[in-house]
């Protein structure tokens, strides 16, 4: 089977992710910063040896290391990388305008969700690129196509995703890898209780954890093979307004 490695999987969205996966066939090393979320997921998912769960700590660079190494001596290359960590209200940063923000929490929110992908991706790319095969889907969001007010340093930093991404294909599309992105609208979170902001598209419904999934499972998949350098937006219209 193949592997794909993700990155905050124990979030909602990481669970959606996991299911859609493990359900086609890939085995899913499930990682998140709180081991015991990661392994709640393993265990929806079906458990071993479809999934496992391990602690990683996306941010920082040793453990990226540590964990894509362990990985490739234990099934010789990682297929697939998703890069799923990130947020911002999840890490409790509350929506704020940017004049009332301080550079540390510029460095916080951008170290989450851009630098994490920087470190995950940089670590799995020279084992694609010698097996001449690979597929890398990061999770952005609407918020990266259409900044939202008081969410200026997380519309950043999911722009930046994408717009990395839409570079990294064409520098690695030569070497069998695709590289791409997925924008959720007001997704499904495990810190919401309800949100009526959700509901304001013209599918008038949040995002859930399982489109994203299924997204993620199609970008991987074989049906997307001519796929690279793109957003694929599901945010259920949410960018049109």
């Amino acid at each position: 089977m193949p592997l794909a490695l993700l990155t905050g999987g124990g979030s909602a969205i990481g669970q959606g992710i996991t299911r859609a996966l493990a359900a086609r066939g890939w085995t899913v090393a499930v990682t998140d910063i709180r081991l015991d979320l990661a392994q709640e997921v393993t265990r929806i998912a079906g458990g071993a040896p479809t999934t496992m769960a391990l602690r990683l700590d996306a941010t920082d660079r040793d453990q990226v290391n540590a964990v894509v190494e362990e990985l490739r001596e234990s099934y010789g290359t990682i297929d697939a990388l998703v890069n799923a960590a990130g947020g911002m209200r999840g890490l409790g940063i509350a929506k704020s305008d940017f004049v009332d923000t301080t550079p540390e929490l510029w460095a916080r929110i951008l170290t989450v969700n851009f630098q994490s992908v920087l470190h995950c991706t940089h670590a799995v790319l020279p084992g694609m690129i010698a097996a001449r095969r690979g597929a890398i889907v990061s999770i952005a969001a609407s918020r990266g196509l259409r900044g939202g007010p008081q969410a200026s340093l997380y519309s950043a930093a999911k722009a930046a995703v994408i717009v990395f991404s839409q570079a990294l294909a064409q520098e690695v599309g030569p070497h069998g890898i695709r590289v791409n992105t997925i924008a959720p609208g007001n997704a499904e979170a495990r810190w919401k209780k309800s949100d009526a902001e959700g509901e304001r598209n013209p599918l008038q419904r949040a995002t859930s954890a399982d489109d994203v999934g299924k997204a993620v499972a199609f970008l991987l998949s074989e049906d997307a093979a001519h796929i690279t350098g793109t957003c694929l937006d599901v945010s259920g219209g949410t960018t049109l307004h």
